[in-house]
């Protein structure tokens, strides 16, 4: 295919608009095929907006700033309908502006997970796609969590990889922040200023996971503040745009003193920390996060958190509201006194290996979530420990932009890029990722699997990608293996297990089987391949697929010593 770009000067939109064609077809930078022209103009509309629009044999891609530009460029490729020698784009027909204007990506960079383990030039090529997709900000954590101390290779090889990340995104326009839990300390912290772990009264609902300290213990708070000043200091030459603070998960104390940990001590570490972090960026924005407050619901933690935010916390930019199930009612039900942005947790929702299996869509699930507290929100950071929740990732983008948007619209959008422009395609991924999501939420609640519905599903996916011809993009392939290993786990369910623990067996492990499934093996392998992993071998991140061998269930040994313990057999 012939093209010729006019980039106005923007020569790094021009570049990155060629290169995203060129992943798709062969292209030649030529007269006589189609016209593209890339432009900014101010006065468009509001910031980050776009319009694409084709006129005198010219296509016309104009943003009203240089974010807009890449977001409409993104739409341009999203949008059109590729064949395997070239491609037809689509006007907008309007201006297209952002709903909320927080629109940012959560990598876990830790955990040894996806992120962890991938080449740092391939996760800036996925952030660079992410932007494509209408995403604005990046945010990555130091994994305090996983350090023993500030020496080690560990710290230094994260920050050199979140550094770089960073610079790619600032390249492009992309903001940056860090997360910090104001009270997390090393492994080795002094043990005289551990917290109390009594603030999770029910138990793993809002974890213990790290070394949580005490702000209230003599001489805790200047231990931390030497924490946070090596975080922070790593990327002074950088900058930083965001700083969110974390409660729970790591964080928390439940000392007479700390307690209610998100209205009392939480609150106060926060300021204290925002200070600090001024001291190296002046302009940072800030986000304090209310990750599973009020669990139980007597806390007082969001009634506590308001009146502060409304008073001495007044100068905080975003409350980030969310929990593990729905969406939290105290926000819902009560006047709105910060922007409020959501922490969308796309990773982790009833079965286990999370993204072991593949892609985990849950589409109708994220709409109600979303339509639940759409009227407040102003964007959100979904949280990501790999690229097996990718498609979620887009339908909250989708949303961020448009917030009454289908998300059979957006999907059908993602799949006729991401996979093919065929409408039949499309119409059969999308069922079979409602068919995907029906037994995911019935197995994952504690349901027999619709033995129908898995047959379908797979039928589909082998369809589907017989029709794909020599293209088989990681992003199909990964909805691919989850359609046919699902199927496999189902079947296998029905006609070898059995007993009070089968429904558990197959909603957190159930891979034992696949060790002599070849074709398991094969998409397994595949799957290790895209997350730069080794099996799952019960001590390492629980994303990661399980292959040959016994399967290892966590850290309780193989199935059959399962079993006995049991006295299975």
């Amino acid at each position: 295919m012939k093209l010729t770009v006019s980039d106005g000067g923007l020569s790094g939109h021009a570049a990155l608009l060629r290169k995203h064609i060129a992943r798709r077809i062969a292209v030649e930078e030529a007269p006589g095929g189609m016209r593209v022209s890339l432009s900014v103009d101010p006065t468009l509309g509001a910031p980050e907006s776009y319009r694409i629009s084709h006129a005198a044999g010219v296509w016309q891609i104009t943003g009203t700033d240089e974010s807009g530009l890449y977001f409409g460029i993104g739409k341009f490729l999203h949008t059109a309908v590729w064949t395997e020698t070239g491609f037809t784009p689509k006007e907008t027909g309007r201006i297209i502006a952002p709903a909320c204007s927080f629109r940012a990506i959560y990598f876990a960079v830790h955990l040894y997970n996806y992120y962890a383990n991938a080449p740092t030039a391939e996760l800036a090529e996925y952030l660079e796609e992410l932007l494509l997709w209408g995403y604005n900000g990046i945010v990555l954590i130091i994994p305090v969590i996983d350090l023993e101390t500030f020496d080690e290779p560990l710290f230094h090889s994260a920050v050199e990889k979140s550094r770089t990340i960073f610079g790619l995104a600032k390249s492009r326009g992309i903001q940056c922040g860090i997360i910090i839990c104001p009270n997390q300390g090393v492994k080795s912290s002094p043990h005289r200023f551990d917290a109390d772990p009594s603030f999770d009264p029910i138990g793993n609902v809002r974890g213990n996971a790290g070394r949580n300290l005490c702000p209230s213990k003599p001489g805790a708070r200047a231990h931390l503040r030497e924490i946070w000043d090596t975080m922070l200091s790593q990327y002074a030459d950088v900058g930083l745009d965001y700083l969110v603070t974390w409660p729970y998960d790591e964080g928390g104390c439940g000392c007479a003193e700390c307690r209610p940990w998100g209205a009392r001590a939480y609150p106060d570490l926060a300021k204290e920390l925002f200070t600090v972090a001024k001291t190296y960026y002046p302009k940072l924005q800030t986000i304090i996060s209310a990750w599973t407050f009020d669990r139980p619901d007597d806390q007082g933690e969001y009634a506590g958190l308001y009146a502060r935010l409304n008073g001495d916390l007044k100068d905080t930019d975003y409350i980030m509201v969310d929990a593990h199930g729905s969406y939290p009612r105290y926000p819902l039900e009560h006047p709105v006194v910060k922007p409020v942005v959501n922490f969308p947790e796309i990773s982790m929702w009833k079965l286990y290996p999370w993204g072991g299996f593949g892609a985990n869509p849950l589409p109708e699930r994220f709409h109600a979530i979303w339509n639940s507290a759409k009227a407040i929100l102003g964007g959100g950071m979904p949280y990501s420990e790999g690229m097996y929740e990718d498609i979620s990732k887009i339908q909250f983008a989708g949303y961020y932009w448009e917030p009454d948007r289908a998300w059979e619209d957006i999907f059908a959008e993602y799949i006729g890029y991401e996979c093919a422009s065929d409408p039949d395609v499309i119409a059969d991924a999308i069922e079979m990722i409602r068919l995907i999501e029906k037994n995911h939420v019935l197995v994952g609640e504690g349901s027999a699997p619709d033995y129908e519905a898995s047959d379908r599903a797979d039928a589909l996916a082998r369809s589907i990608d017989a029709r794909l011809d020599g293209r088989k993009p990681w992003r199909w392939r990964i909805l691919y293996i989850r359609a046919v290993t699902d199927k496999k786990r189902y079947d296998y369910y029905r006609d070898h297990l059995s007993g009070p623990y089968a429904l558990e067996d197959l909603r957190h492990f159930g891979a034992d089987f696949m060790a002599e499934d070849a074709e398991a093996q094969t998409l397994l392998k595949e799957l290790c391949g895209y997350y730069h992993s080794v099996p799952f071998n019960g001590t390492n991140q629980h994303t990661l697929p399980f292959v040959g061998g016994k399967t290892v269930l966590g850290h309780s040994g193989t199935y059959e010593e399962v079993k006995r313990k049991r006295g299975e057999i």
